[in-house]
């Protein structure tokens, strides 16, 4: 009975969430487990089963990293556990299946991966959906392989219905296009729900890195002349064979190894030719029968790139690392420092009164903390998110906290040489990244590690060394290095010495 009414339309677009895909490579938990390491804050991993749930859930907790498992095979008071355990920031990261999250009230969730390949871009769209739900920053990736998609296909081709078969196939091949697509990941996802974006979102991998499109057009011409060579009755896994010179019987059955295009295409990989190969499908360049058999066709397109007529560009992912790209700024990463002294300042008083952390501050709040960096009452009232009466009850344990940060700041290019030190990179890599000599990388060590950071000085000099440096100290003191070094001899660099007198400081 109503007249008259509105109809309001939300978009289903959520700008703060950064959407990439990443090749799946053979060692799929290593580039997981390193993935996870570069990442703050918590994350959710998401598996297509309940054994390899269990069995990630299990390899990360070995290997230091607070996880913990949820999948509809626990009983209720476990997963009830574990995700109270989520929500409170106990653990860094949920492994679930898809029976996690439904209704979850935990807006930080920094980073969503799908360890494996969704069923279908809905799921999809719901599950990296609950990251980011603060509207701060969040990642979503997805780690893509093709032996993921024939998993799926298997469970597929178990439906009984026809009708049910032919719909989950569709839908799967909506998930590889947006694996395999060269355009705005935003825009493919929002297009599955009817809804239109155009442009450049700068917030997915293909938009950032739209310099990574390539002009593979010569080695389309030799894909695409294979399949009319082989007249157009295979997959694409035999035409990469004959492409790259493979000796399986299939090929000298049909006498494919005696065709002008066997074995011309031995300089890619396989991977690249199967990247290649969809891209074509993709781009309507090339068409693949959606029948029990997958057989690759011709279309007047595939005429125009064999005649020169059309050029072919494809996307070439980036090196998978977990990163996303962006400059090695000293004063982000000050911030990013206090940031995390100041969400375990909350997580500390979170415990004490029994909630979750974001009841105390959300990430964004604290953001803005570790930018502005106030230092007073008055300043700290300035922050979005703050109130009188988060003023009074948490105002000088924070600011007490950001006056001890300030007074304790090194110089950005020691933030800089630190950053790279805890990524993983010797002294000679930072030295060749940031320009600079090596003797300066290991003053800026010697500095941060007299400051009380985390270095590992047993990677920098032996302990025999250590051993035989510390017996000279006590004997000649450290008020002079060269003293030192003339006590010691050749076998000693200043630079070990350096870092052992900075760890006795420390002590």
């Amino acid at each position: 009975g109503l007249r008259d009414t509105s109809i309001h339309i939300a978009s289903f677009n959520r700008p703060n969430l950064y959407y990439e895909v990443q090749p799946k490579t053979s060692k799929s938990y290593q580039q997981l487990y390193q993935y996870i390491k570069g990442q703050k804050g918590s994350g959710i991993v998401y598996c297509i089963s309940r054994k390899t749930v269990d069995q990630v859930a299990e390899q990360l907790q070995k290997d230091g990293i607070d996880a913990l498992p949820y999948h509809a095979g626990m009983n209720d008071q476990e997963r009830s556990e574990n995700q109270t355990r989520f929500i409170r920031d106990d653990v860094q990261i949920m492994v679930a299946t898809i029976a996690f999250g439904m209704g979850i009230n935990k807006p930080d969730v920094r980073f969503v991966v799908h360890y494996d390949l969704p069923r279908n871009l809905e799921g999809y769209y719901q599950e990296s959906g609950r990251a980011g739900r603060d509207g701060e920053p969040a990642k979503c990736t997805l780690f893509f392989s093709f032996a993921d998609a024939r998993k799926i296909e298997y469970f597929i081709n178990q439906k009984t219905e026809q009708n049910e078969q032919q719909k989950a196939r569709q839908q799967l091949r909506q998930v590889l296009d947006y694996a395999e697509g060269t355009e705005c990941r935003r825009s493919s996802v929002l297009g599955y729900f009817g809804e239109s974006f155009a442009g450049n979102c700068g917030n997915c991998d293909n938009c950032r890195n739209g310099n990574n499109s390539e002009d593979w057009t010569i080695e389309a011409q030799k894909f695409l002349s294979c399949v009319a060579r082989t007249g157009q009755k295979f997959g694409m896994m035999h035409i990469i064979n004959v492409l790259r010179g493979g000796k399986g019987e299939r090929i000298t059955q049909y006498q494919h190894h005696l065709l002008s295009t066997y074995g011309i295409g031995k300089d890619k990989t396989l991977g690249e030719w199967k990247r290649l190969s969809r891209s074509l499908v993709q781009q309507n360049l090339l068409v693949e029968t959606e029948d029990n058999f997958r057989i690759l066709k011709l279309n007047q397109h595939s005429w125009e790139v064999m005649r020169k007529q059309r050029s072919v560009f494809i996307a070439v992912p980036q090196k998978a690392n977990g990163q996303i790209l962006g400059d090695d700024n000293p004063n982000t990463m000050e911030s990013d420092l206090l940031f995390d002294r100041l969400r375990q300042l909350r997580k500390k008083i979170a415990d004490s009164q029994g909630v979750p952390p974001y009841v105390i501050f959300h990430d964004s709040s604290l953001r803005l903390m570790a930018q502005s960096k106030p230092r007073s009452l008055e300043q700290f009232r300035q922050i979005s998110g703050v109130g009188q009466s988060k003023v009074q009850q948490y105002g000088d344990i924070f600011t007490a906290a950001i006056n001890d940060f300030c007074q304790d700041s090194l110089p950005s290019t020691q933030f800089l040489t630190l950053q790279y030190y805890q990524d993983g990179l010797n002294v000679e890599e930072i030295a060749r990244k940031r320009s600079l000599k090596v003797s300066t990388i290991y003053e800026h060590l010697a500095k941060l590690l007299e400051a009380g950071y985390e270095i590992d000085i047993n990677q920098l000099v032996s302990k025999n060394k250590q051993e035989y440096i510390r017996l000279a100290i006590k004997k000649v003191g450290v008020q002079s290095l060269k003293t030192l070094k003339e006590n010691l001899g050749d076998n000693y660099s200043y630079e070990e010495i350096k870092l052992v007198v900075a760890w006795q400081r420390r002590l």
